[in-house]
């Protein structure tokens, strides 16, 4: 039952003078101490109803605790000039004077209230909230005593405010409700509405990026969504952002959050969501498709398919940030600023994403929008696709070019993001997908092209000099000294500066001794090297060159590779 329909059914109960106990139940954080308020608030009720008393029984050990909170409750009316107020005045005016009868001493507020409760009691309205919160050492048996002690003697009405999902002694809580409650009313607060109330009570001008997020997470408990908001106002600030930029932030900090305040059921933790897109999480996914699921796996695919829902691809550094300050209380406002600067500069990417992604998901869920009008729509993406991945363009290409007439609106989009991509500098390394995702032939080609160009322009030093300070390499330094010839390693030793040349040869050097890890990916450019080598050293006149390669060819125990020998099959000497 939605918020407004439940505040009527109460409206509903309490007028009903039959129902002398009433339920209020749901989960926590739903809103039944809001909607009781609300209601009491209200000019549908009367005054009995207006003028209820309250009593949270959060963290109460005793009865005579409860007693004392209710008459100070009532006790608030004293000053008013009504019936209800009179009654209450001489019924502490009478409860001090048995007192005083008794012993001088006996004065005090609290004596005179509890003896007084009866009095104050009769007749009320009396709204018990927080139950399931009291201490252990106040029984629920003690709670139904005294409702059925001022329900029956002395004509008081209750109204129960239950969180039944967190309650205690099952058993009990079925005979309250089979024993006392006489009308139970369920709340259920949709997503929509917990969202109103959390928005109205802590206000954020963020409100529709944190209310999208925030629904698909099925956020409902109010407080949880309190929380979420002052963690994105904090972290934000007063920011005036982007649309794009706001798709981008907000997700992840409204369910990072939602994690950290344990408001989602059976959610993700927070690794999960850092390693988004990782090259582990790929390799997960990956591997679960080569089993069959178990429930484990099962659950992950709800978190991803959630992840997908958010749009959230891949994580940074701002998602920890985020949970830097989840976890911490403390972060970095100047990282979250330059982090934001850096989205802020990034806008039209932020954008192209954000409509592909709406884009892909109404050909998915939009199944009133016919096929003429969804190519249309994607005619639309033509001039922004140039700003996507080329794995993200090859899905939106081939999506679109399955509709029918969507072909050419499909070849566009490859064909501006190939011109685009001419355009830009590149290194020339593409290395190869880890996850074997489709990429466009079209795409390839043009990928293929680039590195051919850029590899011919990318020297046997410069391909050294990366593989020792990357500790690695890619397709480029492969393929570069995979096809380098003798005479190639001949003209780039000559060619070097001292400094130039000694790093070259020395770690040229290490690679040959070492050539067991590296001629599988290199093929024989150790042995070209050596080539090149040997013709420098052997040549006449090799001047000052040919002694210090013979030196260090000697120093390394490899003076015999010097050798002069029959060229063999395949040898490329002086090409």
């Amino acid at each position: 039952m939605s918020l407004i329909e439940t505040k009527q059914r109460l409206i509903q109960a309490l007028g009903d003078k039959e129902n002398r106990v009433i339920a209020l139940s749901g989960k926590w954080g739903t809103g039944k101490s809001h909607l009781w308020r609300d209601v009491q608030r209200g000019a549908e009720v009367d005054e009995s109803v207006t003028k209820a008393v309250y009593v949270s029984l959060f963290g109460l050990r005793e009865m005579g605790e409860l007693k004392l909170k209710a008459v100070q409750s009532a006790m608030s009316q004293v000053s008013e000039k009504t019936a209800g107020g009179e009654r209450i005045r001489t019924a502490l005016r009478g409860a001090k004077k048995v007192l005083e009868s008794v012993h001088k001493a006996f004065s005090a507020l609290d004596e005179i209230a509890l003896l007084a409760v009866p009095s104050l009691l009769s007749e009320k309205l009396i709204v018990l909230d927080d139950i399931e919160r009291k201490h252990e050492k106040l029984g629920l048996d003690e709670v139904m005593g005294f409702i059925d002690e001022f329900t029956t003697q002395h004509e008081a009405r209750f109204v129960l405010i239950l969180n039944d999902d967190q309650l205690s002694q099952r058993a009990l809580w079925d005979t309250l409700r089979e024993k006392v409650i006489d009308h139970e009313i369920r709340l259920i607060t949709t997503v929509e509405e917990a969202f109103g109330i959390a928005k109205a009570l802590t206000p954020t001008r963020y409100a529709n990026a944190i209310e999208k997020a925030s629904t698909t997470c099925g956020l409902e408990n109010i407080r949880v969504i309190r929380k979420t908001i002052r963690a994105v106002n904090q972290i934000l600030g007063d920011r005036n952002l982007d649309d794009a930029v706001l798709a981008r932030v907000v997700p992840s900090a409204v369910l990072l959050s939602a994690i950290h305040f344990k408001g989602l059921n059976d959610g993700p933790d927070f690794q999960f969501v850092l390693s988004t897109g990782s090259v582990s999480d790929w390799a997960e996914i990956l591997a679960e498709k080569e089993k069959d699921p178990d429930t484990a796996d099962k659950r992950k695919a709800q978190w991803r398919s959630l992840l997908e829902e958010l749009d959230i691809r891949s994580c940074d550094e701002f998602e920890q940030v985020v949970v830097d300050f989840l976890e911490s209380g403390q972060f970095d406002i100047s990282a979250v600023s330059t982090i934001v600067a850096r989205y802020a500069a990034e806008t039209e990417a932020l954008k192209a994403r954000d409509a592909a992604h709406r884009y892909m998901r109404q050909l998915t869920w939009d199944t009133d929008v016919d096929e003429a009008e969804l190519v249309e729509i994607a005619k639309t993406l033509v001039p922004i696709a140039k700003h996507l991945d080329a794995y993200a363009v090859t899905d939106l290409s081939n999506a679109i070019s399955s509709l029918p007439g969507g072909a050419d609106s499909g070849n566009a989009i490859v064909q501006g993001w190939i011109e685009h991509f001419r355009t830009l500098p590149h290194e020339g390394s593409f290395d190869e997908d880890l996850f074997n995702r489709p990429i466009h032939d079209a795409i390839r080609e043009a990928m293929a092209s680039v590195e051919a160009q850029a590899r011919s322009r990318v020297t046997l030093f410069e391909t050294v000099q990366h593989i020792v300070k990357q500790s690695g390499w890619g397709t480029r330094e492969e393929l570069v000294m995979k096809t380098a010839t003798a005479a190639e390693f001949e003209s780039q030793i000559r060619s070097l500066s001292m400094d130039e040349r000694a790093f070259f040869m020395r770690h040229m050097l290490r690679m040959r001794i070492q050539r067991g890890n590296y001629d599988s990916h290199f093929g024989t450019a150790t042995e070209r090297f050596t080539e090149a080598c040997r013709v420098i050293a052997t040549a006449p006149n090799s001047g000052r060159l040919g002694a210090l390669i013979r030196a260090l060819f000697k120093n390394a125990s490899l003076e015999s590779e010097l050798d002069p020998r029959e060229p063999g099959p395949g040898t490329m000497v002086g090409e």
